[in-house]
């Protein structure tokens, strides 16, 4: 069982490594002589270093994603208190206009999420995070390097200091960052899908997002 979590942990770093190389945020990207070792320099858990890629522990046994769970339904400006162990505020919902709005569109989502246990709450934008489109759970929507490059470009244009929410958050401590999502260029319906103790608990927290209550952010980014 060991071997295969070190498979899966695997397997995230691979993915995570992968995004932020196309970013061009990951160092020694695109250099053939980069070797594995540099790879697991710039993936140490620091959430100081935007270099950084957080890796989620995974337990030996973690639970099947086919077992239900309890759904917690909220809106923008909603805080949800998930059993006394996690609060979660969805602040609000940026729409970056600079994009290529007839090929894909890209929302921001700023979120507070506080650790009211008396363990270590892992937050990850690729594993804790998704999007479900009209119905559909995606994935892939904070998996979209180009949202990713967008966000960035957008926090360092408002200089808000924002970062993914990307670390483990310690007991007692609060923690405001953003979620990035790459969408299609229409859509029905949209929910932000939080699953606060994954692996564990197919518990999720689902915030209702209406076009109309999202805001606009029309500046250029370059």
């Amino acid at each position: 069982m060991k071997s295969l979590n070190v498979m899966r942990r695997t397997a995230v770093l691979l993915l995570t490594a992968a995004l932020f190389c196309s970013a061009g945020i990951l160092t020694g990207c695109g250099d053939k002589s980069s070797k594995d070792d540099d790879v697991k320099f710039v993936s140490e858990n620091d959430p100081s270093d935007e270099r950084s890629v957080y890796i989620p522990e995974v337990p030996d046994s973690k639970i099947d994603e086919s077992v239900p769970g309890k759904e917690t339904s909220a809106g923008i400006g909603s805080t949800v208190d998930y059993e006394g162990k996690v609060t979660v505020t969805l602040n609000r919902v940026v729409e970056i206009d600079d994009v290529i709005k007839t090929e894909y569109r890209v929302l921001i989502a700023e979120l507070t999420v506080e650790n009211k246990s008396d363990k270590k709450l892992d937050c990850q934008t690729l594993t804790h995070f998704a999007a479900s489109i009209d119905g559909q759970i995606d994935p892939e929507a904070v998996q979209d390097v180009r949202a990713a490059i967008a966000a960035r470009k957008y926090c360092t244009k408002t200089n808000n200091g924002l970062k993914t929410l990307n670390q483990a958050i310690e007991p007692g401590e609060k923690l405001t960052g953003y979620v990035y999502l790459g969408m299609p260029t229409a859509w029905q319906s949209l929910q932000l899908v939080y699953t606060p103790y994954k692996y564990y608990s197919n518990d999720r927290i689902i915030f209702d997002i209406p076009e109309s209550e999202e805001e606009h952010y029309d500046v250029p980014l370059d």
